[in-house]
């Protein structure tokens, strides 16, 4: 699961689920184009490069927590399973290795391009 939290701000926020599959189900908070629930299909090639990408992290040696100073900043949460059964939840604020940071924008721009045209 990958969830972005609100700030006092514009920030979008919102909760996708990515199955196994390529299924995503889009659950919108608060700024984002979309006020319901959506669930769309990743292609092969997007999971096939998801899961790599997951495999490249390598999320088990992550922190659980990256935190920042400022009380604005909106949070980025990743959630991962394995057998049905969370193993892990990071929650990223600021900081942390950069190879994180650059998942979390990679996931967002992908999930993103299904949400600003949800007509697919």
């Amino acid at each position: 699961m990958f969830q972005k939290t609100p700030c006092f701000g514009i920030c979008p926020s919102y909760e996708a689920l990515i199955y196994s599959n390529g299924t995503v189900r889009f659950v919108p908070w608060e700024h984002v184009p979309v006020t319901d629930t959506l669930t769309f299909q990743l292609s092969e090639k997007e999971l096939q490069t998801l899961q790599s990408d997951i495999a490249d992290l390598n999320y088990k040696s992550l922190q659980n927590f990256y935190k920042t100073e400022w009380s604005d900043m909106p949070a980025t949460h990743l959630y991962f399973y394995e057998d049905g059964k969370e193993v892990k939840h990071i929650k990223h604020e600021e900081g942390g290795p950069e190879k994180l940071v650059q998942f979390n924008d990679k996931v967002h721009q992908l999930i993103w391009k299904y949400v600003a045209t949800p007509a697919r």
